[in-house]
């Protein structure tokens, strides 16, 4: 009876203890491991999705080598407490391409048949260069030009049937790669405390950080989101996240944050984007100690509520916007909802508040003059 007792009072124990002291370290190398091993330093997974299935709440799934390049994405559903230390990798969205197997039809102009992609989105990386041909998911996104009329280091995709088509490519057909996955890392569900550090993601059909649901209390340190069909970041729903350290660059949208999302970005860099670098049509946002460096005819700063009906609020705190282009400052329109600028410094820019309850705190200055406070 003693011993019964005994191992009962220690099994209440462990389940009263917190998950932290039960946590465990997850290993992922994609040039030795293994699916089929523990996850262990010594017999590390070879893919980040195994290791985010045997995570359980409070352990730290670590990916290897330092800096390597990871072929491949990861995604959360209905999963809390659960780390990814990136160390430095970064996950591509995209796959090499033979240089056999391609069929000559004109003067430099190639072609072979491929799968179609999920979404029907494509991005082609030639020579580490990533190429959309100014194709976005956007309404107003332009056709692929005639193959006939593609020149060197352009390309189009015609559609076969449902499965197929053919991609074409004009010029050499060495040192291409494909885009093939959706996402870098989603996220989707109810999801709590996840924590994402030192990661890059580039090349996805879709978006490097992808966040749905009813996620809360999300956080990103040192995360780069470049050179992805649609957004670096972006975030849906009711999500909360935090994101600090992160540049986003070559993407549609440096980021986009929508519905009733709440997010906060720290340290962040958004520059050299398509249509706006930073979309803030959520809930609530704030950018603190942020620099967006408006080098494209993007729109340096987009935000508001969807809806008259929704609330929004926007705290700009320490930011910096500066227009980059000769003769052309960069857009910034806020139109609805309370934009608070807290000693933010915007230079060369159109600043756009019509319909936005608009406050001051500190020293803010627009185009090279002090704003005079209300």
């Amino acid at each position: 009876m003693n011993n019964a007792i005994q191992a009962f009072a220690v099994a209440i124990t462990l389940l009263l203890l917190p998950s932290t002291l039960l946590s465990k370290e997850l290993h992922v190398n994609a040039q030795t491991g293994s699916d089929a091993n523990s996850g262990n330093l010594d017999e590390p997974f070879q893919t980040l999705q195994m290791a985010i299935k045997a995570a359980q709440e409070g352990d730290v799934i670590h990916l290897h080598p330092r800096g390597a390049l990871y072929r491949q994405s990861g995604s959360f559903g209905r999963r809390k407490g659960i780390t990814i230390e990136g160390h430095g990798v970064t996950l591509d969205g995209s796959d090499p391409l033979p240089e056999d197997g391609w069929k000559k039809v004109g003067e430099k102009l190639y072609r072979r048949k491929m799968k179609r992609t999920p979404l029907d989105r494509h991005l082609l990386i030639i020579d580490g260069v990533m190429q959309r041909m100014g194709r976005t998911q956007s309404d107003n996104s332009p056709d692929f030009p005639a193959a006939t009329d593609l020149k060197p280091g352009e390309f189009c995709f015609e559609n076969i049937d449902d499965k197929q088509g053919w991609l074409y490519v004009c010029g050499s057909t060495k040192n291409l790669q494909w885009s093939t996955r959706v996402n870098g890392i989603a996220a989707g569900g109810v999801c709590e405390r996840l924590v994402v550090r030192n990661l890059n993601t580039r090349n996805f059909l879709n978006d490097g950080f992808n966040v749905h649901g009813d996620c809360r209390e999300l956080k990103f340190d040192n995360i780069h989101g470049y050179d992805c069909f649609d957004e670096g970041f972006s975030a849906h729903e009711s999500a909360q996240c935090e994101i600090d350290g992160g540049k986003f660059y070559g993407n549609e949208n440096g980021i986009a944050d929508v519905n009733s999302t709440e997010t906060i970005y720290r340290n962040c860099e958004f520059y050299g984007n398509v249509n706006v670098d930073v979309l803030l049509i959520g809930k609530a946002h704030q950018l603190i100690d942020c620099q967006i460096q408006n080098t494209t005819t993007a729109a340096a700063l987009q935000a508001g509520p969807r809806t008259k009906e929704q609330s929004f609020d926007l705290v700009l705190d320490r930011v910096s916007i500066i227009g980059e282009l000769p003769k052309r400052p960069a857009p910034i329109r806020v139109n609805g909802g309370v934009l608070l600028l807290k000693d933010c410094k915007l230079d060369d820019v159109n600043l756009n508040t019509i319909g936005a309850d608009v406050k001051y705190q500190g020293n803010t200055i627009v185009n090279g003059k002090l704003v005079e406070q209300p």
